[in-house]
């Protein structure tokens, strides 16, 4: 189960500083290496799967229509044992061949690495998380439902990057981050940090498809251990958000965050952890007639219990973001929870769940004077995944996702074409073989 726990630290660690406007205090800091080692066991070992399966969609491309799809995929991690520089890498991808007419060949791709260098009052950091989709990520470890790797290990998938909560379909797109931070110890209990992220959402073709985003973020934090099981932090925040021009040419204005959080976390017991950052947000933009300045409340929150043969996870986030290449800018809560259970050594079922509102953060003319524009996306999915093994190298699984999504504006103004409007179902079944695995749903 080492490799599970070396996934789950490396994609949330990647992933806070750009699921929101305001960049969180990573969670490289010593104070939390108190409350249980902040780097993995490195076991050294490669695991990797390969994946056949066929998926069903109802609705997907257009209501009441089923299409069907052939998907071959594979996943990889790597861990090295060095304790002083630790180096991971995490890999999942493959090819989907539509099986009718309009769907074509896609490929989807997502690939996770981080470098560390430990020193005796020193902890640095850089890491890098990149992803080609050929639509919005929902569940499982590539986004992609219905491929198998949905409980394979308790991850958050690459929607938690600068891709974004509100769906789109039918458009290639790249998701980029990069980040680096480091930390001083300046007394046994005490620590300052501060880190650096730059986010990149791309389209690959029409520029109707989706805006253009880009992200930069910086967080100084100072950080203490209270006990052996809590800690506490403050810090400064500041993030940018730029966009490429509009289908129709026109150019959106950039905006800014600035915040200062107060974080704390807390082992409740050997099973269960909690931890907490809240804090105001500032809003301001190059055109305050578009987006005005505004003040918000920055909020992220999260549970974990883990015993035995479970592991399960809830977390919470409020606060401006990058609007999902769909809103140039928007204000988000959303709610994600995920659960795993072996039965045994020959069963494993994984259960994912998220919901999300969006609403935009420009305003607009309507007539003589400016009013809101009240876009709002509402946007929720789950699924689950039961995975049976059939030998000590190959399992096979059945799988189902839902996904819906809807939105409203109280303006007559044309949206992004290929949002999701609709809502549509996934089952997918496939074999796995997984040559390098010790455990039934570790790849």
């Amino acid at each position: 189960m080492k490799i599970q726990t070396l996934i789950f630290g490396l994609l949330l660690a990647m992933a806070p500083s750009l699921a929101q406007g305001q960049a969180l205090p990573t969670a490289e800091s010593s104070m939390s290496s108190a409350l249980g080692p902040n780097l993995p066991n490195l076991d050294g070992v490669f695991h990797y799967a390969l994946t056949a399966s066929e998926v069903i969609q109802y609705g997907y491309y257009q209501s009441g229509q089923t299409t069907y799809a052939t998907n071959l995929s594979a996943n990889a991690a790597y861990t090295g044992r060095s304790t002083a520089r630790p180096f991971s890498v995490l890999f999942a991808g493959g090819v989907i061949f539509g099986n009718q007419a309009g769907q074509g060949t896609n490929s989807f791709w997502n690939i996770a690495a981080s470098q560390g260098y430990v020193t005796r009052n020193w902890i640095f950091n850089v890491s890098d998380s990149f992803s080609y989709l050929p639509q919005s990520p929902t569940t499982g470890l590539s986004g992609i439902p219905g491929v198998g790797d949905l409980g394979s290990t308790p991850v958050q998938g690459p929607g938690a990057g600068p891709i974004g909560t509100i769906l789109t379909t039918n458009g290639d797109r790249i998701g980029n981050s990069l980040s680096g931070s480091a930390e001083r110890q300046i007394s046994h209990n005490s620590s300052i940090s501060g880190s650096g992220s730059w986010g990149k959402l791309h389209y690959l073709g029409s520029n109707e498809e989706g805006l253009d985003t880009t992200q930069v973020s910086g967080v100084v934090a100072l950080n203490h251990r209270i006990d052996a099981r809590s800690s506490v932090s403050v810090s400064g925040v500041y993030s940018t958000f730029s966009y490429g021009s509009t289908s129709s040419g026109v150019n959106e204005p950039d905006f800014q965050t600035r915040g200062l959080n107060v974080s704390y976390q807390r082992v409740l017991s050997r099973t269960l952890s909690f931890n907490a950052t809240v804090g105001p947000q500032w809003i301001s933009s190059s055109n305050s007639t578009l987006i005005p300045d505004t003040t918000n409340v920055s909020v992220t929150a999260g549970l974990s219990y883990g015993y035995q043969n479970w592991h399960a996870g809830v977390n919470y986030a409020r606060g401006a973001n990058g609007g999902s290449g769909v809103l140039p800018g928007a204000t988000s809560n959303s709610v994600a929870a995920s659960a795993g259970r072996n039965y045994g050594r020959n069963w494993v079922l994984g259960l994912s769940a998220s919901y999300s509102r969006s609403t935009g953060l420009t305003q607009f003319f309507t007539g003589p004077s400016l009013v809101s524009s009240n876009e709002t996306y509402d946007t929720v999915y789950g699924g689950f995944q039961l995975t049976r093994r059939f030998s000590t190298h190959f399992s096979g699984y059945a799988s189902y996702t839902a996904v819906s999504q809807s939105f409203s504006n109280n303006l007559i103004v044309p949206v992004t074409q290929n949002i999701v409007d609709t809502t549509y179902q996934t089952i997918g079944f496939g074999v796995t073989f997984t040559p390098r695995s010790t455990n039934l749903g570790q790849f």
